[in-house]
């Protein structure tokens, strides 16, 4: 992609990126986020049905990672002169 069109689209690519990744994982269903029925585990610790990675809180690390990460490949150029 042209890096101006991500500069003036800089919220939209990162909501883009975050849907698309979290889309991915939710689809995958990882074991540490969802019981064996499907359904999402609780948030705790000391059982084996509990998570200390609930799907509240890799949404929001998903969601800093994708915004950072576009602000990161807009201004790689300048960083590299």
């Amino acid at each position: 992609m042209n890096r101006n069109f991500i500069r003036r689209n800089i919220t939209s690519i990162s909501i883009l990126l975050f849907a698309t990744i979290y889309g991915i994982i939710v689809l995958s269903k990882p074991g540490f986020m969802y019981n064996k029925d499907g359904s999402l585990r609780q948030f705790g610790i000391g059982y084996q049905k509990k998570t200390i990675l609930p799907a509240w809180l890799i949404a929001i690390v998903i969601a800093i990672i994708s915004y950072f990460g576009v602000l990161y490949y807009i201004s790689l150029p300048k960083m590299l002169m």
